[in-house]
C-alpha cells in the first residue's frame, strides 16, 4: 500500500462522530478525538460504517437534476432529501459499543472555524464523501460540509451538544436542501429539522484511548489484530505489535515488530498484536497525530473512498478493510419511479485467513468458520492460496511449574522434574523454563520444594 503524502496537509472532514471511553471532562475542546453518546439512548453510540454518500444520486438521479430544481423545487426537494437520508443511514449507524472497543466510533473531529468541525474517520470524511461535480457543464458542489456542534446545555461531564449539516449546493443557490440535525431514531440514525428534541441532543466525549478484545488464545498470551487510519501507542498490557512480511514454502510466516509497549505502530497499519490480559478495559491503545484519509476532489462526480494508504514504511501483507456494512438495498422516489442505492459494503473470505490456532495446536492463521461470510471491519487477515499450515514463529511462553507441557501442575511434573535434575531428559520432552519453578536461574532440588508448595497450594 502506498504510503499517504497528505497526512500533514490540512485536515478534510469526514463523515461522522465516534465515540470511545468516557472521561471526567466529556465535552468538546477543540481538534482531537472523540465519541459521540446519545443523551436519550445513552447505551447509542454513533458509527461510521461506511463511504457510499454519493450527491450524484441525491441530486441527479433523486431530485431530478437542475431544471427539476428550478421548476419544481418542493418535490425535487423532498425526493433529495429521502436520498440523502437514505445514505446517510448507510454510513452512520447507531452501535452499543460500552467497552470501547470499536475503531468505528473513534473520530477526529478537526475545528476549522468558531462551533464548524470536519469529521474524519475509517479513511475518509464528510467533506470527501460530498466534494465532486454535477454531471455536464456546470458544476454542483455541496458547500464545504462541516458539522456545526452546538453546546445546548450543562457543564463539564454532563454538556449535551446538537449536530447539524448544511445540505446545500455551492455553485445553485435553488439546490438547498436545508438544515438537518442528527438524531437517534430508537437505535437507528436519523435528521431532523429540528435540535429541540431530547434525541438530538448528544454526549461529546474526549477520547484518550480504546480497548482491545482478545481473538485468541495461545500459550499464556492473547493476541487480536487490528486496521485502523490512525497512528497509536501501545499502553497497558499491549506488549507487541507485528506485521507479516512474508509465507515461507512451509508455512512460515516471516514477522517484524513495529512496536513494543509504549511504542507506536504507524497510521494505517494491518498488525498482529500480543496481549499480557484477556481482559479488554486493560489493554489499551491511545490514538495520536491525525487519522489518515481520502482527499476530496472537485474533479471527480462520485465521492472519493476511504483511503487505503499506510504510513508503514516496511513490506507488510497483512491485509484489512474499514468496512463490513450489510444494510443491503435502500430505496429512493426520482421523478419517475423509484430508484435504489446500493448500501451492503463487505469483503468476501475467499482465499483469506484470520488469526487463530492452527491445526497442529500452533498460533497463526486459519480458514474462517464457515458461518462467517465477510471479513470484519478494523482487523487485519492474510490472503493465502497454498495448502501449508500458517504458522507464527512464536513460541508458548512457560506456565511455572508445568514441567511436562501438558497444561496442568501435578505431582507428574515433579517426576519430569526430577528428570531433568538427574539428567534425563535427552530428548528434551519437558519444559525447561518451567522447570526453573523459583525463578533463580538454575534448576536444583529448591525447584522440587517449590513446586511441591504450588501443588499443596503453598
Amino acid at each position: 500500500m502506498p504510503k499517504d503524502n497528505t497526512m500533514k496537509k490540512r485536515l478534510l472532514p469526514t463523515l461522522l462522530f465516534l465515540l470511545t471511553c468516557p472521561t471526567s471532562q466529556a465535552q468538546l475542546s477543540g481538534t482531537g478525538y472523540y465519541r459521540v453518546r446519545n443523551s436519550a439512548n445513552t447505551e447509542d453510540y454513533i458509527s461510521l460504517a461506511n463511504d457510499k454518500f454519493n450527491y450524484t444520486t441525491i441530486i441527479s438521479s433523486a431530485g431530478g437534476g437542475l431544471s427539476k430544481f428550478m421548476f419544481d423545487k418542493t418535490n425535487a426537494v423532498n425526493r433529495a432529501m429521502t436520498a440523502a437520508l437514505g445514505y446517510l443511514q448507510t454510513d452512520i449507524h447507531l452501535v452499543k459499543d460500552a467497552e470501547c472497543i470499536d475503531p468505528s466510533t473513534v473520530i477526529y473531529a478537526n475545528n476549522t472555524t468558531g462551533n464548524y468541525y470536519d469529521l474524519i474517520g475509517q479513511g475518509t470524511s464528510l467533506l470527501s464523501l460530498t466534494t465532486g461535480v454535477y454531471p455536464g457543464t456546470v458544476k454542483l458542489n455541496f458547500e464545504n460540509i462541516t458539522a456545526l456542534l452546538t453546546k445546548v446545555s450543562g457543564s463539564g461531564s454532563n454538556s449535551l451538544y446538537t449536530a447539524r449539516v448544511t445540505l446545500k449546493a455551492s455553485n445553485y443557490a435553488s439546490a438547498d436542501l436545508g438544515n438537518r440535525y442528527f438524531i437517534d431514531d430508537n437505535g437507528k440514525f436519523n435528521v431532523s429539522e429540528s435540535g429541540a428534541a431530547q434525541n438530538a441532543k448528544w454526549y461529546i466525549e474526549p477520547v484518550s484511548y480504546f480497548n482491545v478484545k482478545t481473538e485468541t488464545e495461545f500459550g499464556n498470551k492473547y493476541y487480536a489484530t487490528m486496521y485502523v487510519p490512525f497512528a497509536y501507542q501501545l499502553s497497558q498490557n499491549v506488549l507487541k505489535a507485528y506485521v507479516i512480511k512474508s509465507i515461507g514454502t512451509d508455512g512460515i510466516l516471516e514477522m517484524e515488530e513495529v512496536a513494543t509497549n509504549g511504542g507506536t505502530v504507524p497510521a494505517g497499519t494491518p498488525v498482529v498484536l500480543e496481549l499480557n490480559s484477556n481482559i479488554a478495559s486493560e489493554c489499551r491503545l491511545i490514538p495520536v497525530d491525525e487519522p489518515i484519509h481520502s482527499t476530496p476532489t472537485a474533479t471527480e462526480s462520485d465521492a472519493p473512498k476511504a483511503s487505503t494508504a499506510t504510513n508503514y514504511e516496511g513490506t507488510n501483507i497483512l491485509k484489512g478493510t474499514y468496512f463490513c456494512n450489510t444494510d443491503g438495498t435502500i430505496t429512493y422516489t426520482k421523478p419517475s419511479g423509484t430508484g435504489t442505492i446500493s448500501a451492503s459494503q463487505t469483503t468476501a473470505t475467499t482465499n483469506k485467513y484470520v488469526l487463530g490456532i492452527t491445526v497442529s495446536g500452533k498460533l497463526g492463521f486459519v480458514k474462517p468458520d464457515a458461518s462467517v461470510t465477510a471479513m470484519p471491519a478494523n482487523k487485519a487477515w492474510l490472503e493465502y492460496t497454498g495448502s501449508a499450515e500458517l504458522v507464527l514463529p512464536i513460541e508458548a511462553s512457560s506456565v511455572q511449574g508445568d514441567v511436562n507441557k501438558d497444561g496442568d501442575v501435578t505431582t507428574a511434573d515433579v517426576t519430569a522434574l526430577v528428570n531433568i535434575i538427574l539428567g534425563k531428559d535427552t530428548e528434551n520432552q519437558y519444559d525447561h523454563s518451567a522447570a526453573d519453578v523459583n525463578g533463580d536461574g538454575s534448576t536444583t532440588i529448591a525447584d522440587v520444594t517449590a513446586l511441591v508448595n504450588i501443588i499443596l497450594g503453598k
